[in-house]
Parts: C-alpha cells; structure tokens; sequence
C-alpha cells in the first residue's frame, strides 16, 4: 500500500504529485488521460489504470480535478465509491461553500473522512514555504493528512471544521483580486480619457502589484495573449459569475460583483472572450 493518491495530474495535481514524491512519499497516481502519469512514473510515482485501484492503494486521496462536478461524476460510480470508505479525502479545488458541504455530505456517506480545500498559490510554489493551503473538515482526517499537507504548503491553514470555510475563504481573496483588476481597468480608462499614458499610471504601481501585467498588455494593446499570472475574459466571466450567484444565494449585497459581470458579458458578446482580461476595457471606451 503507498502513503497517498493524487488524483488529476494538471498543472497543479502534477506539482503536488511531485512535491510528496520529494519528501520520499511513496506515491499512487491516476489521471483521465494515462500519458500525464509519464513523468511521475518515471520519477517513482505507481500509476494506477483504473480510479478505484488508485483510491484503493493509500489510506488517504488528494483529488485535484477541474471541478467538482467532474469529481462527483468519477467517483460515483460503485466500484469507485466503494472503494472510498475507510479512507480520507483532501479536495483542493474551485467551488462553492454549498459544493463543498454537498462533497462533506457524500463522500461521508460513502464511509470516507473529508477535508475541503484550496489552493492560493501557483504550481511552482507548491512544496516551498511560500505554498499556502486552507482547508476545512473532519478533525480526524486533518490530522491523518496533517503530515503530507505541510510538505504541500509552508503556509498551511486548518480552519476548523466548518467545511464551507476554505471555499469562503478563496471567494473572498477572490473578490479582492477581482477587485484590483477591474478598478485597474477603470484607472486605465481614466488615464486614456485624460490623454495620460497608460504606462505611467503601470509606473506608479508597487513592485510585483497583480495590475503591473495588467496595465502592460493595456498600454500595449497585446490583448490576445494572457499575461503572466493573468486570465482571458471567459475565465473572469466563470469567476465574477460564482461571486454573484453566491451572493444571491446568500441573500447580501451583489450590486459589486453584478457590475463585473455585466463588464464581461459585454467582452463576450463583442468576441473577446478568448483575449485577456484587460480587453474588457475595449467595451467601455468611448464610442
């Protein structure tokens, strides 16, 4: 039996792959596509050729897949739920607070412990103290998982049992950096309508500020190609459009993420949606 699973070798699944292999953990692996395990195979990874062999092989899982309904479709089968009871299980991913309860309530009742989490930081950073992690849940699967997630994050965060924290959590850091690049969208336009150059508004900017790339690609006018830590339109669409249904469902004020997700919808329509964030700006510019 291997120490732990990671299912879903993306970007951010192979670098958590990667980082327990590190730490001389011995390693189960599975990914919807097989040629992805290549490479941590070859580094000491056991590739699994089926999802229930994989879950089966540790005593605790990380899924990292796209989303949580691609998770609630591999794993509801019976061979696969099955062979989840007994275990623990750490998914770190985008959701909601109601999926994230949803996800405590089934893989519960499939006889599994389960933590909820998320990731607030690149795949490079994964394995170094600047990697930090919140997640929420069992008491008990936190400390059986306590030991692998700490070689995942130097910033490891327990927020208690309330599973729906670590998704919370990731909307409101969310909502702030949607804030910084939507209010930087505004900034440029401002700086354009009053004939001063974009970049001088970048210039003022602090070192590494997440509206330096931001206010480059506006200045100059590279809008098809996404900047280094940045994102197209359709990708700010999915995120502005979650922080507005959760306010809704919550029943506070979404009069902020309302606004955002008109702005993107309008970058939609006009055929940007593949083009980075910051052609939004091209929608709102004088006519």
């Amino acid at each position: 039996m291997s120490d732990i699973t990671v299912v879903g070798l993306g970007a951010m699944g192979s670098a958590l792959a990667a980082a327990l292999l590190d730490a001389g953990r011995d390693v189960t692996i599975w990914n919807r596509s097989p040629d992805k395990m290549n490479p941590l195979v070859e580094r000491g990874a056991r590739g699994a050729s089926e999802l229930s062999e994989a879950v089966s092989a540790s005593p605790r899982a990380i899924i990292c897949l796209l989303n949580y309904s691609t998770t609630n479709a591999l794993f509801g089968t019976p061979q696969v739920s099955k062979a989840v009871s007994g275990r623990n299980i750490v998914q770190l991913g985008t959701s909601s607070p109601q999926e994230s309860e949803d996800s405590k309530t089934q893989f519960n009742n499939w006889g599994a412990g389960y933590l909820d989490g998320t990731i607030m930081c690149w795949p490079g950073n994964i394995g170094t103290p600047s990697g930090r992690i919140a997640v929420a849940g069992d008491n008990v699967a936190f400390a059986d998982c306590e030991i692998d997630l700490k070689v995942l994050a130097g910033d490891l965060r327990n927020l208690g049992s309330n599973v729906r924290s670590a998704a919370t959590l990731e909307l409101a850091f969310l909502s702030r950096l949607l804030g910084i690049i939507f209010g930087s969208i505004h900034g440029a336009l401002a700086c354009e309508a009053e004939g001063v150059p974009v970049s001088e508004f970048t210039s003022i900017l602090p070192p590494g500020d997440r509206a330096i790339p931001l206010t480059e690609t506006i200045h100059a006018g590279s809008f098809d190609q996404i900047s280094t830590g940045g994102a197209s339109v359709d990708v700010a669409a999915e995120a502005v459009t979650g922080l507005y249904d959760h306010a809704v469902s919550m029943g506070i004020n979404s009069e902020l993420p309302s606004l955002m997700r008109d702005w993107v919808k309008r970058a939609q329509d006009a055929g940007f949606g593949k083009q980075e964030t910051a052609a939004v700006i091209k929608t709102l510019r004088k006519q």
